[in-house]
């Protein structure tokens, strides 16, 4: 009796720890096998201010400065349709969302389009593919008409020989001009600027850039 006892409850345990040695190994694969699969090899072109995209040799970049994402999804729209690095011109100093305030005379941006000295400092103006790049898509918002100042330095401290800009622009009604940034890029062919909505599609974008007959490669 005793031993029949025995035997049947070492029966007994040894299933249980089959068991769950079993249950272990099947979760473990489940796991492995999930963490494998989620992972999606980054695409060098379309990552913001990488300077690791020099397999991706183009003779065209994105640079484009945004204040609030609108430009930036137009400038994402032209990098992957072209296949092209794309680069975020970033102020030292942010502009926070009452630095737009257009309407307080006291916000940032009004003190800046007031001050005729104004200088907005980047954390970089130099981005890898710029040398070989035969055209460079600049995009900002728009500010008073023009392209934001916030790309003046890009444009002051680089040299454009050679280089067509294809300058673009996104805001919910205004133009804008390249005048007094054409004075600023030495060098610099410049194509004639397009505005974008803050609700422009990709198939609008994609037609710009298909007339604009570029020899992109």
């Amino acid at each position: 009796g005793d031993k029949m006892k025995k035997t049947i409850s070492f029966i007994i345990a040894f299933g249980i720890l089959s068991l769950f040695a079993s249950c272990k190994e099947s979760l473990n694969t489940s796991t492995s096998e999930s963490e494998s699969t989620s992972v999606i090899p980054p695409e060098s072109s379309s990552i913001i201010g990488s300077s690791n995209n020099s397999s991706n040799s183009k003779n065209a970049i994105v640079v484009y400065f945004s204040a609030t994402n609108n430009t930036k999804n137009v400038a994402l729209n032209i990098s992957s349709y072209l296949n092209l690095p794309i680069y975020e011109l970033e102020p030292v100093n942010p502009y926070t969302s009452s630095d737009l305030n257009y309407s307080n005379q006291n916000s940032r941006v009004v003190k800046e389009h007031n001050d005729s000295n104004r200088h907005v400092e980047l954390q970089t103006v130099s981005f890898e593919g710029y040398d070989e790049a035969d055209y460079v898509f600049l995009g900002a918002p728009v500010w008073w008409q023009e392209l934001s100042w916030v790309v003046d330095d890009f444009l002051k401290l680089n040299d454009f020989t050679g280089k067509t800009i294809v300058p673009f622009a996104t805001s919910s009604s205004s133009g804008f001009s390249t005048r007094r940034h054409e004075a600023l890029a030495f060098g610099a062919t410049w194509m004639q600027g397009q505005r974008f909505s803050s609700r422009a599609t990709s198939s609008q974008i994609e037609t710009w850039i298909d007339g604009l007959n570029l020899n992109i490669k």
